[in-house]
């Protein structure tokens, strides 16, 4: 293991000197990237702790177990369940673009490393890098569990202990998926790439309506809960053995707490050695085909379907309609970014899917507000994730090529504009279908589809400029990984900002659509008065976020050397 202990003492310093290097960043956006993350974590752990509490208080009988600990002692399961189903997806898209699409993977097969060595050290980057996010956000939740019911401990140490394991299967089942979508999908066209992509999400819609359609929202008994929670349980699960090992260290029963742990221990392990032997035969091979598969030519110039895109864009102008080819056919070319994107539009599906059949259950006019401010959320959430991962990199994608970019008829406001335009006119098709969908299942009323329909096409706007803004602010031209360009300082600070945005922009909206709910106006006329300011406020708000960003990453790409 010297040889991939190499590679990782390689990997190991590379981070080092990334972290040194943000001595060298405004102090200002460490400031901000610091404190929002702190906050976030602050304010993840209030909400799960007062979520807990209220969970202990619900159905409490003095002298017995409250429907509240039955329904918290499944719920980490089932948020167990969810994490390792995310890890594997995650894990399919890294593990292509750390084995496959990183530069220096040409170069570390041409040392004298055994094809097991060389997949080992990647898995471990792999590992690394789809699991820090899980546990800045879990921690949280673990810490005000064990708070909350006064766990020893053995349950911290326990949650600590089974992480490493837990994430390392999926990663190796992640690797071992895209190895051999690598061995195939090159032999496919693109069509067929993006049918296969479409069929397996189609799959997992079907299996999850499903399991939801069994929950009858219109009478949420207790019984339904707790059956619905169950299905997530299963001894076949790595998520099963880790919600019950760290409940069974919780509960004093250190000897279940180690059967589980040594029982998920010994598959991570397995699971590791498997994919490395398989690595061995179906790596190569693919890497192979993959690499001729680029450089090869399918469709002569001028035909195949993204020729097609260029008379649909003939109201644009030069060079505008050509920097936007550019862009779709970088995005095309590249399976992480657009099978990321057949995902988004999975968990679209699923969202206005779950709303079918559902207004039955919205009989209080509070609770239909309610459901309305949480529609407006999610709809911006989605705009907020799908800017942040795919119109942030725009910029820095340009690569070390920038430069040729001065050399052309076309100047930074020109470019810069171009990405802020593409993100908004892409985005809006998406999310206003979206949002149109989903208040036409809700049956919300016509005041509040409006206020929907402007919060949406504003937010659009606002996003985008912070999305566009930031990108040009803080470029990296360096590295050709859109997942690592999004998760470096300045990728952080558009997520952290992006979040903050939606934070008083939905807030806005849900303290004017419930004072209403609840009578708390005085006058008939108020309620005007109200909306007509947050409205207002909404526009101040979205037009700052645009203007502001794109001014100063303009700036900064005009008094820059590239």
């Amino acid at each position: 293991m010297t040889r991939a202990g190499a590679m990782l003492r390689a990997k190991l310093r590379i981070v080092r000197n990334h972290f040194a290097s943000v001595r060298g960043e405004s102090k200002l956006k460490i400031a901000v990237v610091s404190v929002s993350a702190i906050l976030l974590w602050c304010g993840a752990y209030y909400g799960f702790w007062e979520a807990f509490n209220w969970l202990r208080r619900f159905g409490a009988d003095p002298g017995g177990i409250s429907l509240g600990d039955i329904i918290m002692s499944r719920l980490l399961s089932v948020f167990a369940l969810a994490l390792f189903f995310m890890l594997i997806f995650s894990n399919v898209l890294i593990a292509f673009s750390t084995l496959y699409r990183s530069r220096e993977v040409a170069y570390l097969l041409q040392a004298p490393v055994p094809w097991w060595e060389f997949y080992i050290a990647r898995l471990v980057e792999c590992i690394a890098f789809s699991s820090w996010a899980s546990a800045y956000l879990g921690s949280p939740l673990i810490l005000a569990y064990g708070i909350t019911n006064g766990a020893p401990w053995s349950f911290y140490v326990a949650a600590a202990a089974f992480y490493l394991p837990f994430v390392t299967i999926p990663a190796a089942i992640g690797a071992v998926i895209a190895m051999s979508l690598v061995r195939i999908f090159p032999r496919l066209p693109r069509g067929g790439m993006v049918g296969v992509s479409l069929l397996a999400v189609g799959f997992f819609f079907v299996y999850l309506r499903d399991v939801f359609s069994s929950v009858n929202l219109s009478d949420p008994t207790i019984s339904g809960i707790i059956d619905a929670m169950t299905r997530t349980q299963s001894w076949l699960l790595p998520s099963h053995w880790a919600s019950r090992g760290v409940l069974a260290a919780a509960e004093g029963e250190a000897g279940e707490s180690v059967f589980y742990f040594l029982l998920i221990a010994s598959n991570a392990l397995m699971a590791v050695l498997l994919s490395a032997v398989f690595a061995q035969f179906v790596f190569y091979p693919g890497w192979s085909a993959l690499l001729g598969h680029d450089m090869s030519r399918r469709t002569p110039p001028g035909r195949g379907v993204l020729s097609r895109i260029d008379p649909v864009l003939g109201f644009l102008r030069d060079p505008q309609r050509a920097l936007v080819l550019k862009d779709i056919r970088l995005f095309w070319r590249d399976p992480a970014q657009w099978s990321q994107f057949v995902i988004f539009f999975g968990i679209m599906a699923i969202y206005v899917a779950s709303l079918r059949d559902r207004s039955a259950a919205f009989e209080s006019a509070a609770y239909r507000n309610w459901i309305v401010c949480l529609n407006i959320g999610a709809c911006t959430l989605i705009l907020a994730t799908l800017t942040s991962r795919f119109v942030y990199p725009l910029i820095s994608l340009e690569g070390r090529r920038f430069w040729v970019l001065g050399l052309a008829p076309l100047t930074y406001r020109q470019l810069v504009w171009q990405k802020f335009w593409l993100s908004v006119c892409t985005t809006s098709f998406f999310t206003i279908t979206l949002v149109m969908l989903s208040c036409y299942m809700l049956k919300v009323e016509p005041i509040f589809f409006a206020l929907a329909l402007y919060s949406i096409i504003v937010t659009n706007f606002g996003l985008s400029g912070l999305a566009v803004g930031l990108g040009s602010l803080y470029p990296n031209f360096h590295e050709e990984n859109p997942a690592r360009i999004v998760s470096g300082m300045g990728g952080t600070l558009n997520f952290l900002l992006s979040m903050g945005y939606i934070v008083l922009v939905v807030g806005t909206q849900t303290a004017v659509m419930q004072w209403r709910a609840l009578d708390a106006y005085t006058h008939a006329h108020t309620f005007a008065y109200a909306l007509t300011a947050a409205v207002v406020f909404i526009a101040i708000l979205s037009a700052v976020s645009t203007w502001l960003p794109m001014r100063l990453g303009l700036r900064n790409l005009n008094r820059a050397e590239y």
